[in-house]
């Protein structure tokens, strides 16, 4: 999660929305291991942002959003991950993302 913070604050939210992407797949389909920061470095770097990103996510700034935006999932009772919310609807795990296409289609 930090490291998306880190390429939302620098890169912008279509490039978090692209790495967010790529770590999913890399967890979920490929079996990466994305504790491994050279792991998250090749993934930034396939997407077309710097490998910095990793360092960048220590950082005060994306320390202090984080623990915002947790307080926000926790406020909001998300239990876990990965979880979507639409239209102030929860969809939770990835095997709801059907549920969720649907319910955005719907608007």
């Amino acid at each position: 999660a930090k490291l998306i913070i880190a390429v939302d604050s620098n890169d912008g939210s279509a490039a978090a929305m692209r790495i967010a992407a790529a770590i999913l797949r890399g967890v979920w389909v490929e079996e990466q291991n994305i504790a491994d920061p050279a792991v998250l470095q090749a993934m930034l770097e396939a997407n077309g942002l710097p490998a910095r990103r990793v360092e960048d996510s220590q950082s005060q700034a994306v320390h202090e959003r984080y623990e915002q935006d947790s307080q926000r999932a926790i406020d909001s009772g998300v239990f876990g991950a990965p979880t979507y919310v639409a239209h102030g609807e929860m969809f939770w795990g990835q095997d709801r993302l059907d549920f969720l296409e649907r319910r955005l289609a719907r608007g």
